[in-house]
């Protein structure tokens, strides 16, 4: 290295040979002689720190405890459930908030289900399977056994041929139309459109309403619809949805269709309706991709919801003054 040094001062520099020879010696010196003379009482080499994200971001959660308790949380949940009754198409509800990290998915899943308590008739038959430091002592988390557990514990208080659940999930969605189930520390698994779809089939629920707020989640819809379904998504199968943040109090979806729409309207249909104009019209203002919702309504259960409409309509109408 020396030996090219050299050279390039003497041929590029036009440097005498007494000059390129200092130069090089000056260069030997700093190049060379610190690494002789080590700090003697310092450390060269450190042990990496431990990472701390999650545990700046949340409190310490006892892993193995609250494992074993989700079998005693998801019992308590079920005997809380009210059996069905004869001659009424009674309302279940279920929501599934996958997501952690951020507080709008448990947020909006709770308010959805204190909503349907209060204006649908679900108070007694409603349960939420929720991922969020809030909640995980008193709440059963939100991944796919539970949720197999909970359709379960569900279809055996209702009258299949008569009776319906509304199924709520919100969190993150993937291209791959997979919903995100995350919670640390724990490692879950996401939930797949085709996983839903067994889940739900398996359980032997039939009439089913089922709402899922989060990107991509149309893919959701080609796979669960049926004539015995409705089935309405945040986004298209290749769109991306908005108002997801932990700063968020709702998504766009969940704001325009629970918080707006269906505080106004019994039909869960036009509510969807209301809701896509209302979030094409807060796209378009703020400049965004549209996320393009998507609704399916099966053959069979459209007459089911609108007798369940047209009796929230009647009830309403009899309570005025």
């Amino acid at each position: 290295m020396l030996s090219v040094v050299y050279r390039t001062v003497r041929i590029l520099y036009h440097q005498s040979q007494v000059a390129a020879l200092f130069l090089v010696s000056l260069f030997a010196i700093f190049n060379y002689a610190p690494g002789f003379y080590p700090p003697r009482d310092s450390m060269l080499f450190y042990p990496t720190e431990p990472e701390e994200v999650h545990e700046n971001k949340s409190p310490r959660i006892d892993v193995e405890t609250t494992f074993y308790r989700q079998p005693q949380l998801l019992q308590e949940a079920s005997a809380r459930l009210l059996p069905e009754r004869p001659g009424i198409t009674d309302l279940y509800f279920l929501g599934f908030a996958g997501e952690a990290d951020e507080n709008v998915f448990s947020h909006e899943i709770r308010y959805a289900r204190d909503l349907f308590d209060q204006r649908f008739d679900t108070k007694g038959r409603s349960m939420v399977l929720i991922n969020h430091t809030e909640t995980v002592a008193n709440t059963p988390l939100a991944n796919i056994h539970n949720l197999e557990l909970a359709l379960r514990r569900i279809a055996e208080r209702m009258n299949l041929e008569e009776d319906m659940v509304f199924i709520f999930l919100s969190s993150h969605g993937s291209k791959d139309h997979q919903l995100s189930v995350e919670f640390w520390p724990f490692n879950l698994n996401d939930l797949a459109a085709t996983t839903l779809k067994e889940l739900l089939d398996r359980s032997g629920i039939r009439n089913r309403v089922i709402v899922i707020s989060a990107c991509y989640s149309g893919g959701f819809l080609d796979v669960l619809k049926d004539d015995y379904s409705l089935i309405m998504t945040a986004a298209s199968r290749d769109r991306q949805s908005f108002g997801c943040g932990d700063t968020a109090v709702f998504t766009y979806f969940g704001e325009a269709y629970f918080v707006q729409a269906l505080t106004r309207e019994y039909s869960f249909i036009k509510a969807f309706y209301a809701a896509k104009r209302s979030i094409e019209q807060r796209e378009a203002n703020e400049n965004k991709t549209p996320s393009l919702p998507q609704i399916h309504v099966g053959t069979a259960i459209a007459k089911k919801l609108e007798v369940l409409a047209g009796r929230r309509n009647t009830k309403t109408a009899a309570n005025r003054p």
